[in-house]
């Protein structure tokens, strides 16, 4: 997370410099402006859980539970998808 945001940082300083650079051009970064041109989050986990639980039709917590191995699905369509999903063959998604 702390490198993401350098990264963004790094990219909206280099975005604000270059603003600067045209002032004759373009006006000045404003707040609005900076905060406008902030990019939106993502949260690639939490994406991830949320894509299985939408496509299996299962809770967030049943998705959670078979991503950390808490449990496994019994339905072998759910493990069908996963294995879509992830593009690992369904015997190896899962260690015994």
């Amino acid at each position: 997370m702390q490198s993401n945001i350098k990264y963004v940082s790094a990219k909206l300083n280099k975005f604000i410099q270059m603003a600067n650079k045209n002032e004759e051009n373009h006006p000045k970064m404003t707040l609005k402006g900076y905060y406008q041109n902030l990019p939106d989050a993502t949260h690639p986990k939490t994406d991830f859980i949320t894509r299985i639980m939408s496509e299996c039709g299962v809770s967030f917590t049943t998705a959670r539970n078979w991503v950390m191995g808490v449990t496994k699905p019994f339905n072998s369509n759910h493990i069908q998808k996963l294995s879509e999903i992830t593009g690992i063959a369904s015997e190896d998604l899962w260690t015994e």
